[in-house]
């Protein structure tokens, strides 16, 4: 989901439903959040309708109307108090054995101020499916790759049997002078020395890569490696996660970086991307 940048963030788990808050910007003399969302995640037991009672319970359903997001159905519901004091947007979401909702609350004075952020950030709100990605395929080069359609593919290059292609991901955060903050992925095919392996392959691009990228952590991934890395120059400091194949005297990396503060949010993300990467003989198979 996106969200204004000058909101504040926090997250919580309770009774095996996960939350996550966001908070407006303070107002009046208390300086208390005009507005306020809560993202939520937990097991459903009944319908979309059932679980939306509790929020329903005294007060007024003003509108009501169908929602999805792929394979994902629900509903949305747009809510007042009785007295007519606060105002309520909610969307729910079913996908299998779970719900997924988007809940916005707020004062009638400043919900309805920002009203047209919160109806933004209803709309999108996105449940991350790798396997529904749109698909990046390279037959020349034998690899294929998911990406979410909100990264924007930059360039690509090749030659002298190496090829390179990046994209950019939508904004994961702003600075106070309103400079948005990305994350990058460059997918890349090397031929490999020596006796081909992945092993080879890593070695080779360490030697590449030299000591200005420090390693953090290095493990196993599929047939492969993962190293999280860190690189660290007078002006900032950015976090890289780049994961590691190889098949038929080629190797394959997946390099995301991003600013060190922004990493912990999208790591995931770049752990569901790499997991649709195929090469090699994997592109013919079902």
């Amino acid at each position: 989901m996106r969200y204004p940048a000058g909101w504040t963030t926090e997250q919580a788990e309770q009774a095996g439903v996960w939350y996550r808050y966001f908070l407006g910007p303070p107002t009046g003399p208390e300086r208390k959040p005009a507005v306020s969302v809560t993202l939520l995640a937990g097991p459903l037991s009944g319908s979309v309708d059932d679980y939306a009672q509790s929020y329903l319970a005294g007060n007024t359903l003003v509108s009501s109307r169908e929602e999805a997001r792929g394979p994902a159905r629900g509903k949305s519901y747009a809510l007042r108090s009785g007295d007519g004091a606060r105002r309520y947007l909610l969307l729910l979401l079913q996908e299998g054995g779970r719900v997924y909702g988007f809940y916005a609350q707020g004062e009638s004075g400043p919900f309805e101020r920002y009203e047209p952020v919160l109806t933004e950030m209803a709309q999108s709100l996105t449940l991350e499916r790798p396997e529904s990605y749109p698909e990046q395929r390279n037959d020349k080069f034998a690899f294929s790759l998911r990406v979410p359609p909100s990264w924007q593919r930059t360039q690509s290059l090749s030659g002298s049997g190496n090829y390179l292609v990046q994209f950019k991901s939508p904004p994961l955060a702003a600075d106070r002078n309103g400079q948005t903050v990305h994350a990058s992925l460059t997918a890349t095919v090397e031929p490999i020395g020596d006796d081909g392996s992945v092993d080879a392959y890593y070695e080779q691009t360490r030697r590449k890569l030299g000591d200005a990228f420090q390693i953090a952590t290095h493990m196993r991934w599929k047939d492969g490696w993962a190293d999280v890395m860190r690189i660290e120059t007078p002006i900032a400091s950015s976090r890289v996660k780049r994961f590691y194949r190889a098949a038929d005297k080629r190797g394959y990396s997946l390099t995301f970086e991003s600013r060190e503060d922004v990493f912990p949010r999208v790591q995931r993300w770049y752990d569901a991307i790499a997991m649709t990467l195929k090469i090699g003989a994997e592109l013919s198979q079902k």
